[in-house]
């Protein structure tokens, strides 16, 4: 099998290639040759994946965030390449779930005797897909206005993304949506909707503690329209999954299929990249991908 480290330069406080240089030194000591694709324009990682699995089965290591994931995760939709996935982005979320170390050099160790799974993925309108979390309203507001702190030096991933909480918050945005699922045709506002494939987003936040990425099945979570007040309550719940059973929350982990419209456009994140839109449909694709899951 060929192997090929793929890494977004930018990612890890602009420590993509020197982390990629890392895992490269490190499959050689242990006797494995590797390439390094190094991203240059939003969609290459996703063109250059695509290419080299048509013509043979790849292992990619991915060094950045889910949205380098993401892109190579879409090149190699129903090919017998796999992806090992580095924790080298600002929230690392897949990555808590295809890893058991943070150390590189275990997980690189660890990742030559271990075979992949098979994932699903979300499929999108348009033929985009999503690995971990898709949503949309207050949280993918936060996402894209996450933009104005990436480069703040000495914060964590996390620090970042609170700082962008807090900057949010005063838009204090709801949304109007209607919303289709297999059990459900609801029209309303919103402060968020989630559809969950993965389990952690914004850097550790559980919109559903069920969430799968291997059962064949979506977890939806919304919450309904809220006032400042009700947010700045809320949210503490909600990034320590204290959510569940609140009278703003609906939670459903049993989704296949999922239908979000409105007559305004909408903040809506894919694996942490931002677009705006006012139509998004979605549903599950069973076995879609190969992840190399690392356990100690």
């Amino acid at each position: 099998m060929k192997h090929v480290i793929m890494a977004n330069p930018v990612s890890g406080k602009k420590k993509g290639q020197k982390y990629a240089l890392v895992i490269q030194k490190l499959l050689k000591k242990y006797g494995v040759d590797s390439d390094i694709i190094l991203s240059k324009y939003s969609g290459e990682l996703k063109e250059k994946a695509q290419e080299i699995s048509s013509h043979q089965p790849t292992r990619f290591y991915c060094v950045g965030g889910d949205g380098t994931l993401n892109e190579i995760v879409s090149g190699i939709i129903g090919t017998e390449s796999e992806v090992v996935v580095l924790p080298c982005g600002t929230g690392n979320d897949f990555a808590k779930y295809s890893n058991e170390y943070n150390s590189l050099r275990k997980i690189i160790l660890t990742s030559l005797n271990t075979p992949s799974t098979k994932c699903d993925v979300i499929k999108l309108n348009n033929h985009r897909y999503c690995i971990n979390i898709l949503n949309a309203g207050f949280d993918a507001l936060i996402a894209y206005n996450l933009k104005y702190f990436r480069n703040i030096p000495l914060l964590n991933g996390t620090a970042k993304y609170n700082l962008s909480i807090v900057y949010t918050l005063f838009t204090n945005r709801n949304y109007r949506l209607r919303i289709k699922t297999d059990k459900i045709s609801e029209t309303g506002k919103y402060t968020l909707v989630c559809l969950c494939n993965g389990r952690y987003y914004g850097g550790g936040v559980v919109p559903s503690k069920r969430s799968e990425v291997d059962d064949g099945k979506l977890s939806v979570c919304k919450i309904l329209s809220t006032s400042l007040p009700t947010k700045l309550l809320l949210l503490p719940k909600y990034k320590s999954c204290k959510h569940e059973g609140l009278k703003q929350v609906y939670i459903d982990d049993d989704t296949h299929s999922f239908l979000v419209v409105s007559n305004h456009k909408f903040p809506l994140s894919i694996d942490g990249e931002v677009i705006f839109t006012n139509r998004v449909k979605a549903s599950i694709l069973k076995d879609a991908v190969n992840i190399v899951k690392i356990k100690k």
